[in-house]
């Protein structure tokens, strides 16, 4: 039972209310957009200073005013689109052609011309490429072939690029993460977190997660173990997705850490995480994770209705936590 000064507590902070839920006073989440409806498809959300950009599957969407609603870019061609970088140095953006096999770049969600495309890096065929990221402060950017391991480090789709071969150790994979300047490849299906110490000397260093059963493209974590969609940083934790969902839960219930959050990889490693799934909606995956200062972005879609729930969820924290965790443990 819950003691009036508590239920007092949570009415006050809107917890109780079925479009915000909290965790002791601190983390709030809620729908972020579309404000009404759904988008046609959802895995990633870009967020730059004066824009904003939805990948959807076979169209991109954007917006220079967040106050405003998503308008479809006449961009065309794509299939099966995952996720979008902007790189400060050249003005580009870029764009994971996943259906394609390609890279795609444009310089303007608003116009029709498509800048470059490339379907080979470091001499490999890009096979489904998922994801890619720009370290900002060395103007590298990373690429990975989710279905080979390897991942592509270059500075431009038509300048050199040379290739990390971690086949032995990610399986199928789907995601990239810099943070603190450091390199993370996300490998879904053995659940683990490659932190790549040098790429130059491939030097890295292995997390695998608690309780890990079999691999997997997708389940449930009684069936599997985490199979990880995403795994970024924010306001001193980890979070981290997992692609569970009924078609693939094996009778279990889907709704047990698909979200969740750690401070030190030594959690990670022995499941000392706390488990935030309940704050999402029933029977939905959380795909990427983007963050900004004041919120973790969570994109999410239905597996099983895969046109009618398709939205991007929120993150935020109602009352500062000062923590001295270090990212890098």
């Amino acid at each position: 039972m819950l003691s009036f000064r508590m239920l007092f507590v949570l009415l006050s902070m809107g917890c109780l209310f079925p479009s915000s839920w909290c965790l002791a006073g601190e983390v709030v989440v809620e729908r972020y957009v579309p404000k009404n409806g759904s988008f046609a498809a959802c895995t990633h959300l870009l967020i730059g200073d004066k824009f904003e950009i939805v990948t959807a599957g076979s169209r991109l969407l954007y917006r220079v005013d967040s106050s405003k609603p998503f308008l479809e870019s006449p961009l065309e061609g794509l299939k099966d689109a995952h996720a979008v970088a902007f790189n400060r140095r050249d003005r580009l953006f870029y764009v994971t052609d996943t259906g394609n096999h390609q890279l795609r770049t444009f310089h303007d969600p608003a116009s029709e011309k498509w800048f470059e495309r490339v379907d080979i890096l470091a001499g490999e065929k890009l096979d489904r490429p998922h994801d890619i990221v720009v370290d900002e402060k060395t103007g590298w950017m990373y690429a990975l072939n989710p279905n080979n391991g390897y991942v592509f480090r270059f500075r431009s789709l038509k300048g050199k690029a040379t290739k990390l071969d971690l086949s032995k150790h990610l399986g199928y994979s789907r995601a990239l993460t810099i943070v603190n300047g450091k390199l993370y490849l996300i490998g879904s299906s053995r659940g683990v977190v490659i932190e790549i110490d040098d790429f130059a000397k491939q030097k890295f260093t292995i997390h695998q997660s608690f309780g890990k059963k079999k691999d997997a493209v997708a389940g449930s974590w009684k069936s599997t173990g985490l199979v990880l969609n995403d795994v970024d940083y924010f306001k001193g934790y980890w979070y981290a997705t997992s692609y569970f969902c009924p078609t693939y839960a094996g009778g279990e219930d889907c709704n047990v850490n698909k979200f969740i959050r750690f401070k030190t990889w030594k959690d990670f490693q022995t499941g000392a995480w706390e488990d935030l799934s309940q704050k999402l909606p029933k029977d939905i995956v959380p795909y990427f994770l983007t963050p900004t200062k004041q919120s973790l972005s969570i994109a999410i879609f239905h597996h099983e209705k895969p046109k009618d729930f398709n939205k991007v969820f929120r993150l935020k924290i109602t009352r500062e936590v000062h923590t001295s965790g270090d990212p890098n443990q």
